[in-house]
């Protein structure tokens, strides 16, 4: 065993022809796709690590969500309430824009196997792109001088 890690996890895996990828950056599943020998171990690996990491996320996520919304619920005045839920839907916003593309590289990775590899590059890159581009904007979108610059110049 190296630091603890299961031995056939550490051990490089030999590739055949091809080492082209099909998206712009490694991604596991891609490379695990390219092994000749048995990838068995790390896939399980890789798949156990990404449910755990974001099966843990989702539920934390929804459970944060549920006691956020119990507590504004109390909150007696009707402008807090709607200053703290559109906090909220801003979050929401933010979540799904780092999942959802993520999901839709998954299932594309998954059951696009016929699709042209054109498709599995543009979900690549909108997988590592647009939660960086939008993140900004959605709570950039939310302060009030650049509501009133977007009010000023539609």
């Amino acid at each position: 065993m190296r630091g603890g890690a299961e031995p056939s996890l550490a051990l490089p895996l030999p590739f055949c022809s091809s080492r082209v990828l099909s998206h712009s950056f490694c991604l596991h599943q891609d490379v695990m796709n390219l092994a000749c020998a048995n990838a068995t171990p790390s896939v399980v690996y890789g798949l156990t690590a990404i449910l755990l990491v974001m099966g843990l996320d989702a539920i934390l996520i929804c459970l944060s969500y549920v006691l956020i919304l119990k507590a504004v619920l109390r909150l007696a005045a009707w402008k807090e309430r709607l200053k703290v839920f559109s906090t909220c839907v801003a979050h929401i916003c933010v979540v799904l824009v780092f999942y959802v593309p993520l999901i839709g590289l998954s299932v594309v990775h998954r059951f696009g196997k016929d699709l042209a590899p054109l498709v599995h590059i543009i979900m690549g890159n909108v997988y590592i792109l647009v939660p960086a581009v939008l993140n900004p904007i959605i709570y950039g979108v939310r302060t009030k001088q650049i509501q009133r610059r977007i009010l000023i110049s539609v």
